[in-house]
């Protein structure tokens, strides 16, 4: 999984319906040294602790309230690494080849390197027992999948992949967050454009024409008429026409029960020529393919000079933009924004079947066994009811209140969000926001509703009718030399096919051509391994 828009996070996690209550933080059930608690349960020895993650922690943020309380509670200092989200696999690589490995590390998941990692003895080797010792931790981790397949593996646990629902699964099957996009619905109105739930990449294309012919917002050469960087290019345009046009699902079993090469199936150059409309006909900006992180998105939330955008499917996400207009606006995105789902052009849904992990969380090969234990401790606590409520809610009474319903209800003043008050809140170093998202009453009640009833459509429209591509746990987990050399860039690898002169047809032919060399070896180990 390594694309930013798939499994961002925030920021995630679909347990039981019971609850299970904290053990070892609650409990003095510390092993001896370091981890002794005196006789008010609070821990002896103060333990620093070095801890690297994509969260970006400025000067003075750990001196806040929230931070405080997380050391105070463990007794622990922070030693905070921030990796920036491009250099992430990078930093992370030569870390842990080096044997500089912080204590613990948020790690974006590559297979073939774990295994690697682990024959190396790069990685720390859980205890026996520690699914005993943390059952919050044990019971997330169960539902991610990975855990158990990569013990299978392995003999052991090594790391621990982070859920990304854990109560609130949204619907089933569980399809990824991508593929919902925002329009401005007041320019929809003006130039006659239908407002539906889910739209054809033609459709949308119509739209952008349209807004970009008649300019409701009266911006001229500003208006940027579809908003996308390469990535959501690809996301919106490309693999709502081919399911297997991204990295995750490039290597695929057919029908015919033999693997195949998605990027070379037709309905990858379908999507490539719609793409190609797109940019041909000015609705992509002349230079969306060099836009990096937000560059796309702040032209319709920010600068509110495009039509169309990539949001994604989180409540959170909506939130955000909201926030954003109003920040830079001044208007609420309410009155102007409609969110929607992308279809293929022959109407079929399209997304990628989303297991329940994304990155996953490692410990360096020397840490010590009582700083290993504390960061457990606090992972364990941060997986319960209090401690999601405290992660995602603020503190109980003074950020947030229990209504007369027993419903969580919001302190925090209007238009402002817990991130503004405790920034950079780290400590969820386990479960991904997004599963909090889907009941998190500090966002707007209509967004949450709004999110969950696309995600069941998605997955209503998959179910019936649609080509979701399946997880292939066997084409996941299966790491050799020739599949680790066949993993392209595909966005970009796109952009500059639509970029090129000539005919689009013969100079996508002749690309998948060029990669044959490297494609067809892992097809043939595929084939060999798992074809019927």
């Amino acid at each position: 999984m390594n694309t930013k828009k798939l499994f961002k996070p925030l920021l995630a996690v679909a347990l039981s319906a019971v609850m299970l209550t904290v053990t070892a933080c609650g409990k003095d059930t510390a092993s001896s040294g370091g981890n002794e608690k005196d006789a008010d349960g609070n821990y002896k020895d103060k333990l620093k602790i070095s801890v690297a993650q994509t969260t970006e922690v400025k000067d003075g943020v750990l001196d806040n309230e929230f931070h405080k309380y997380w050391m105070d509670k463990f007794n622990v200092e922070w030693d905070y690494n921030y990796v920036q989200w491009d250099s992430w696999p990078e930093k992370l690589r030569l870390w842990i080849n080096s044997g500089d490995l912080p204590d613990v590390a948020s790690w974006n998941y590559v297979h073939g390197d774990f295994m690697n990692y682990v024959d190396q003895g790069l990685l720390y080797k859980f205890p026996d027992d520690w699914k005993e010792r943390w059952p919050n931790v044990a019971a997330a981790y169960k539902l991610t999948g990975l855990g158990d397949k990569l013990e299978e593996l392995t003999g052991g646990t090594y790391i621990l992949p982070k859920p990304v629902y854990y109560q609130n699964k949204p619907a089933d099957p569980l399809v990824n967050q991508i593929g919902v996009i925002a329009i401005r619905k007041d320019w929809a109105k003006a130039v006659g454009f239908e407002l539906k739930d889910a739209y054809t990449t033609s459709e949308l294309i119509h739209y952008a024409e349209l807004v970009k012919e008649k300019d409701p917002g009266k911006l001229g050469s500003k208006l940027v008429p579809i908003s996308y960087t390469a990535d959501d290019a690809l996301t919106n345009i490309i693999m709502a026409n081919s399911e297997h046009s991204r990295v995750e699902s490039a290597f695929y079993k057919g029908e015919d029960g033999k693997f195949h090469w998605g990027p070379a199936d037709p309905e990858t150059l379908t999507g490539l020529k719609l793409m190609q409309k797109a940019y041909k006909e000015g609705l992509l900006n002349p230079e969306f393919y060099t836009w990096k992180n937000n560059e796309g998105s702040d032209n319709f939330r920010v600068k509110g000079v495009a039509a169309m955008m990539s949001l994604g499917g989180l409540a959170s996400y909506r939130q955000d933009m909201d926030k954003n207009m109003q920040k830079n606006l001044g208007v609420s995105s309410d009155d102007l924004v409609h969110t929607a789902i992308v279809l293929g052009d022959d109407g079929k849904y399209r997304n990628l079947e989303q297991p329940n992990f994304w990155s996953a969380l490692i410990f360096s090969p020397n840490i010590s066994k009582e700083k290993f234990e504390r960061i457990m401790d606090i992972i364990d606590y941060s997986t319960t009811k209090e401690g999601q409520m405290l992660l995602n809610m603020g503190f109980e009474g003074k950020d947030w209140k229990y209504d007369e319903n027993k419903e969580p209800v919001s302190l925090l003043p209007e238009g402002t969000t817990l991130e503004d008050k405790y920034p950079a809140r780290f400590e969820g170093l386990y479960i991904l926001g997004d599963d909090f998202s889907i009941v998190n009453p500090a966002i707007k009640k209509e967004y949450r509703d709004r999110a969950v009833e696309l995600f069941k459509e998605k997955a209503k429209l998959g179910s019936e009718g649609g080509k979701l591509a399946t997880y292939d746990w066997d084409v996941q987990l299966y790491d050799s030399k020739a599949k680790s050399q066949a993993s392209f860039d595909y966005q970009n690898e796109y952009a500059n096919l639509i970029l090129q002169g000539g005919d689009l047809e013969a100079n996508w032919k002749k690309w998948v051509q060029s990669k044959q060399s490297l494609v067809q070896p892992v097809l043939d180990e595929l084939n060999s391994k798992f074809a019927k």
